[in-house]
């Protein structure tokens, strides 16, 4: 927020564009330095305020006095310097890229009232004291626990008093009551405004879940609901720092659409299929979309100014069903995703466990037949390799001919197709043999499956639930976990992804 204290006859301040203007012709102005041809120049007098959003191209023209509230962490990009140099005769650096990613770029209209206050925003509050000396020359006011005051003088003279302590004070001054110090008085002529916070809306996180074909992009509240998503295709033969400068602004855009500020954004996760180094923020290795070595967290992070986390996608649906969904309400599990392959993520203690190395719980990845399939990893014998949605497609065309779905191959096993049957159970079988060697090591209290296979759930709980009795060391005398179907579906890779960085993860 902008107070104007004093200014000249003909004083301006910059504060938005005249007109709505395209990224590509704000780039080649800021490029051209003809930049302040389309900004819109609003002539100010002393006793002005202007306020000013996240996104709004603002500057400070000659002959201006003002005061300045702002949050206490915000981010500013410079995209013109009116061709100065510094000390060393260089041109100070432009921050164009990230600037084109947030700024508004349509005019901005002066309607915001925030009466009874000077200013109120998330951030902060704003009032204007005044004692002319005759009908008010004395203000009483109480500081609670909930907020500091800060008392910056405008104009005038005076003293205040709190508690055992008194303080002349004199225009120009600031002054700091912090949060509890209770009852205070201020005596004189001044002007003054006086700023306190009130509690912020409620945060938002983005959830970014990435696949071989498109990226799902969220808004994610505190309550782990998702507020809205967009879709945007992946052609896996394009540079990755193409595709993430797109995932972020389809992110920064889904943000623009709902009103959110990006400073409301307090974090963002983003799910990709491979082998992940999380502390580093790289993607090693994704045969899913070609990746090798990318550093995902560092290059999002040229248009994101929030911490971005990263994991691998299996585990992100893991953790969006441990807090959102099927497993909301356990502290331990387990859920396999099927699909074009087998990904796993393991929750155990309210926690995502991962190992202590690049890489762990692939779940999909472990030997079920040895010698067996060719896995896409490369190995034999993978769970992967037969359990897979390809893996049971291709199995039931060796049997009939036939291309069929899974829908279509249970329900032909369920009117006793013969051949299909077979496959069924010879898929049950092997999908029981992964999950009961998951239920010996892990002891989960809850095994979710998800992806394109769950919507056949109906006809694998059951004999899953058997095997699981029958094969699982101890039986019935040990604690067996229950087998559900995940009940977020698509939602659940971006609530998880959301969800990385804030103790979950």
């Amino acid at each position: 927020m902008w107070y104007v204290m004093d200014a000249g006859k003909d004083a301006h301040l910059y504060y938005g564009f005249r007109k709505e203007i395209s990224k590509e012709e704000f780039e080649q102005r800021i490029k051209e330095d003809t930049l302040l041809e389309v900004l819109n120049a609003v002539p100010v007098q002393k006793g002005d305020v202007l306020f000013i959003e996240s996104g709004t191209i603002h500057a400070i023209g000659k002959e201006i006095l003002i005061a300045e509230i702002q949050q206490n962490s915000n981010v500013t990009y410079r995209v013109y310097d009116y061709g100065r140099v510094g000390k060393d005769g260089k041109k100070r650096d432009l921050h164009i890229e990230k600037a084109l990613a947030v700024t508004n770029r349509v005019p901005i209209v002066r309607d915001k009232s925030s009466y009874p206050h000077v200013a109120d925003c998330d951030y902060f509050t704003v009032d204007k004291l005044n004692l002319d000396g005759r009908i008010m020359n004395r203000i009483e006011g109480f500081v609670s626990e909930e907020s500091f005051a800060s008392i910056l003088i405008l104009d005038g003279e005076g003293e205040i008093s709190s508690g055992e302590e008194t303080l002349s004070f004199q225009k120009g001054d600031s002054l700091f009551l912090s949060a509890g110090s209770g009852s205070y008085q201020v005596e004189g002529i001044c002007d003054a405004l006086v700023t306190t916070i009130r509690e912020k809306a409620a945060p938002v996180r983005i959830g970014i879940d990435m696949g071989s074909t498109e990226a799902r992009i969220g808004l994610v509240d505190i309550h782990q609901k998702l507020l809205v998503q967009e879709s945007l295709s992946i052609d896996a033969s394009a540079a990755p720092d193409k595709i993430i400068r797109d995932i972020a602004q389809t992110a920064l855009a889904l943000l623009e659409k709902q009103g959110i500020a990006v400073d409301q954004c307090v974090g963002a996760g983003i799910g990709v299929p491979g082998t992940i180094d999380r502390k580093a923020g790289v993607v090693r290795s994704s045969n899913n979309i070609r990746w090798a070595q990318v550093n995902v967290v560092g290059e999002i992070g040229k248009y994101l100014p929030i911490p971005v986390h990263i994991a691998n996608n299996a585990d992100c649906a893991a953790l969006g069903e441990a807090v959102a969904g099927a497993g909301k309400e356990c502290q331990d599990v387990v859920m396999l995703t099927i699909g074009a392959g087998v990904g796993g993520g393991v929750i155990l203690d309210g926690q995502t466990y991962h190992g202590k190395g690049v890489g762990g719980s692939e779940l999909g990845h472990m030997v079920i037949v040895e010698d067996g399939k060719e896995c896409s990893c490369g190995r034999k014998g993978c769970l992967e390799a037969y359990v897979s949605v390809k893996a049971l497609i291709k199995e039931a065309e060796t049997a009939t001919g036939r291309k069929l779905e899974p829908e279509e191959i249970f329900r032909a096993a369920g009117e006793r197709d013969e051949a299909l049957k077979k496959v069924t159970e010879d898929y049950i079988r092997k999908l029981g043999t992964g999950i009961v060697n998951i239920v010996n090591i892990f002891r989960p209290q809850l095994v979710i499956l998800g992806g394109g296979i769950s919507g056949q759930c109906g006809m694998l709980l059951g004999p899953l639930r058997e095997r699981i009795e029958k094969d699982c060391f101890g039986g019935r005398q040990g604690e067996l976990p229950e087998v559900e179907t995940a009940e977020l579906g698509k939602e659940a890779g971006i609530i998880g992804a959301s969800q990385l960085g804030t103790g979950f993860f």
